[in-house]
């Protein structure tokens, strides 16, 4: 039955598809407004006689905070999706490849941005938490800060609540290309370590821990690993009281003067 296919969409996730995709965190090839719009279409069809037709829940799990049990990056999603989640209502599904990205990425947009409506903190409390704990260190916060962690100016548009709270307490779980670090030996033995910035066949470009752009030849090279996992390091277990909470709230609070205007 049609309305069966997806039931409780994202009742949990379950282990990354490692071997299909390469590795637990490929980001969604499939993201252009157009593919959002394809995917927001087979979930009405599909998936809002559980999730509702704004993913808020129902008989399915609420989809707006992004937060989901199993893990919430984008393999956890596809596979979720895809194979469905034995012992619950939630089947596997005919969908493959292309649509099946599409509708990850309707899903990721039901909770992207909406943090700062859904957080229970005080950003103005959280921005001292976020002093207290040296993050200006590596981040930037509209020009302010390091470089060496993604810049932080505008992420409250753009990521979820449980996006948020996952990068603070597990960053590992789902590290975006552009943040893995690269450790390169040149031919003559220096040592250069940083943040990947870009890479093709013959170059790769870095930010070292100086914050200086380096440009790297592939053939000068005697070493070259990439480490997929977060230089930042997990922080749960490591507040007090309500801190945690208005960290969360702070970073929430952190969007450009368009989505604060619509917000009001």
């Amino acid at each position: 039955m049609k309305h069966r296919l997806l039931p409780a969409l994202l009742l949990a996730a379950v282990v990354p598809a490692a071997a299909q995709h390469g590795h637990a965190t490929l980001s969604n090839p499939y993201t252009s407004p157009d593919d959002v719009a394809a995917g927001g279409r087979i979930y009405r069809s599909h998936c809002a006689v559980c999730h509702g037709l704004q993913g808020k829940g129902d008989r399915g799990t609420d989809l707006t905070t992004g937060m989901f049990r199993h893990g919430a990056n984008d393999d956890d999603i596809y596979k979720t999706v895809s194979e469905g989640i034995p012992g619950t209502e939630m089947p596997g599904t005919f969908f493959n490849g292309r649509q099946l990205w599409q509708i990850v990425a309707y899903v990721r947009s039901l909770s992207a941005g909406r943090a700062a409506e859904q957080t229970k903190g005080d950003p103005s409390k959280g921005l001292a938490v976020y002093n207290a704990k040296g993050c200006g260190g590596c981040h930037l916060v509209n020009g302010e800060g390091g470089r060496m962690g993604p810049d932080l100016s505008r992420i409250g548009e753009r990521r979820s609540l449980g996006h948020l709270q996952m990068s603070v307490t597990k960053p590992n779980e789902n590290v975006l290309p552009q943040n893995w670090s690269v450790r390169a030996v040149t031919r003559d033995g220096k040592k250069i370590n940083g943040r990947r910035m870009n890479e093709d066949t013959f170059s790769v470009q870095l930010l070292d821990a100086n914050e200086r752009l380096v440009s790297l030849s592939k053939a000068d090279l005697a070493q070259f690993e990439i480490d997929r996992n977060s230089s930042m390091p997990a922080y749960e277990g490591q507040f007090q009281g309500g801190e945690f909470d208005d960290l969360i709230a702070y970073l929430a609070s952190l969007r450009g003067p368009e989505a604060n205007q619509a917000a009001e």
